[in-house]
């Protein structure tokens, strides 16, 4: 056992002396989006003094704030145009960011109206037979934490999401 935790322990090394040379640009291992930039703009600054509660990353937030598509969503599109089913996800942890630092509530309102909308059921009902495991899993979270913690009323039609919150508990308990 020893031997595996030394070895891994040598790889993280291996990992950080690469990651953190002056030729190495972190970003460029993984490819960003809209729901990891969302989740950056909610951490809050670690500052000792005592200024107003700031985000660590105000870029992030900057972000969030500028690049709400037209129809209320934030996300990749398909070749075609048409949304997918990512942006459900990062829209709704882009509403939380701006709600967690009070910006953006038009931005909020219409990105719930999106969320709420005929589109985004017809994305729903089209993966209910074949939802991606990471799509069962973070969707209905991200519903949960927008309901419970930011008390954020939300209405999509029970039968678009029902099956998508039973494969999230299939899955959570194999």
């Amino acid at each position: 056992m020893e031997l595996q935790l030394s070895a891994i322990s040598d790889q993280v090394k291996a990992i950080k002396e690469t990651m953190f040379t002056a030729d190495v640009d972190p970003y460029s291992l993984v490819a960003p989006s809209a729901y990891d930039t969302a989740w950056l703009a909610m951490i809050p600054a670690d500052d000792d003094s005592h200024k107003p509660f700031k985000p660590m990353f105000e870029d992030c937030l900057n972000w969030v704030l500028n690049n709400q598509n037209e129809l209320g969503f934030w996300g990749e599109c398909d070749g075609h145009g048409n949304p997918t089913i990512e942006c459900l996800s990062a829209t709704l942890a882009c509403i939380i960011a701006l709600r967690r630092w009070n910006v953006g509530t038009i931005m909020i309102n219409k990105g719930l109206a999106y969320i709420q909308s005929s589109n985004a059921e017809k994305l729903l009902k089209e993966v209910k037979d074949h939802c991606p495991r990471w799509f069962a899993i973070v969707f209905p979270g991200m519903l949960q934490f927008c309901r419970g913690v930011y008390d954020l009323k939300i209405e999509i039609e029970e039968s678009a999401v029902s099956d998508i919150f039973s494969q999230r508990q299939l899955i959570l308990e194999t």
